[in-house]
């Protein structure tokens, strides 16, 4: 963890994601080393854009409230299909770690059952990922 220098939070405000954003910013609070930090919120549809905005303040203050310092953080709100746009942001930034929840996704759009989001970025992602539970 201690190489990693561009980590990705991808969060829409559930029990689990958000519980990654807290992991995230415990993290990075103990570390010597500050990574760019980029927390992401997906909104599967322009009609969930305002509540993905919502979500991305939120988590916005809850990383810093817990890091306990500023650094290099930025946030993004994409909209579209959440495995797939975290992916393609990991890439174009060349992150090096994604934190994620798991199993209580909304974003769960996936047919292939429970976990469909995460097991996506597993198979379509290299480096590393924490998924939070």
């Amino acid at each position: 963890m201690g190489n990693t220098k561009k980590w990705v939070i991808a969060t829409n405000g559930t029990k689990y994601a958000s519980a990654a954003v807290k992991y995230a910013a415990e993290l990075f609070r103990d570390l010597r080393v500050d990574p760019e930090v980029y927390i992401l919120v997906i909104a599967v549809d322009d009609e969930a854009l305002n509540e993905a905005k919502g979500i991305i303040e939120l988590a916005k203050y809850t990383f810093e409230d817990i890091a306990g310092k500023e650094g290099p953080l930025e946030t993004m709100v994409e909209t579209g299909n959440p495995g797939k746009i975290i992916v393609e942001q990991m890439k174009k930034l060349k992150a090096d770690h994604l934190f994620i929840g798991g199993a209580d996704f909304k974003w769960d759009i996936n047919e292939d059952g429970p976990g469909g989001i995460s097991n996506y970025i597993i198979d379509h992602l290299s480096g590393g990922v924490t998924l939070i539970k």
